[in-house]
This record gives structure tokens, sequence and C-alpha cells, in this order.
């Protein structure tokens, strides 16, 4: 018994690929990066600010449409607390989300094999450490 399909001929393959299909959802630029630092941030849910200290280089735009299109996505959910002055908004991941955290374990493997002189194995360290080596003034609401 063959446990592979024929694609089908009747749609495209982006419509069919699986590889396709995730690359569409977490290949825009920056969204494995917030799901790294949602994963593994101490309380699994960061707030707007904390998510653009970890990530110096994206600009506050780019940080709000990401998040918003990773929302549509159900990769991450949003938690508003508006019993509090000001609100608090919380990103935490779903289980999809949750899923994608595979895939950027395989990349961590993949840098460290073929990454440049500077790159190191960091798998005994936190992620959180590498925050807080990037931010030294970096504190988790």
């Amino acid at each position: 018994m063959n446990s592979h399909k024929k694609p089908p001929t009747d749609i495209s393959p982006e419509e069919f690929c699986p590889i396709r299909h995730t690359i569409k959802i977490l290949g825009k630029r920056w969204t494995i990066l917030i799901i790294k630092e949602i994963f593994y941030s101490k309380k699994k849910s960061l707030r707007f600010m904390d998510i653009k200290k970890r990530l110096t280089n994206i600009s506050a735009k780019v940080l709000s449409e990401r998040l918003k299109e990773m929302g549509k996505d159900n990769i991450v959910k949003r938690r508003v607390f508006s019993k509090q002055t000001p609100p608090r908004v919380y990103y935490s991941l779903t289980e999809k989300g949750h899923d994608a955290c595979t895939i950027i374990d395989e990349f961590k493997k993949y840098g460290i094999k073929w990454g440049t002189k500077n790159t190191f194995d960091c798998s005994d360290l936190d992620c959180e450490l590498c925050a807080q080596m990037r931010n030294p003034n970096h504190e988790e609401s």
C-alpha cells in the first residue's frame, strides 16, 4: 500500500505543498523570532514593549503588523487586562504557535552546525539570559 497521495492537479502547489504552506505562515520577517522570544520567556507571555526590547531592530509598526497577522493565523493569542490603567496586553503562543517551536529548535541546530565562527552552542543557556545580555536593563513586566 502506497502511503503517499498524488498531488491534486486542479490546484496550485502553493495550496497543496506543506512546505510552501509553512513558509507562507512563518516565513515573513520577524515571525520566527517573535515566536522564539515568547516561547523562551519566563512566563511564556510577553507584552508588546517586552518583545520590542528583545528584538531591538524591529520597528513598532512592523511588530504591531506582525502580531496582528500572527493573531489572524492563530499563532499568538492576545489577552487584554482592561481593569488595569492603562490596560495591559499580553501575547502568548497558541497550540499552533507552540508547534512552530520544533522548527526553531531545528534552526538552532542548523545555526550551530553552519553558523559563523562567532556562533556558539547556546543549548545550555536559557534564552532569557540572551535577552538580558542584549538589554541589561531588561525586566519583564
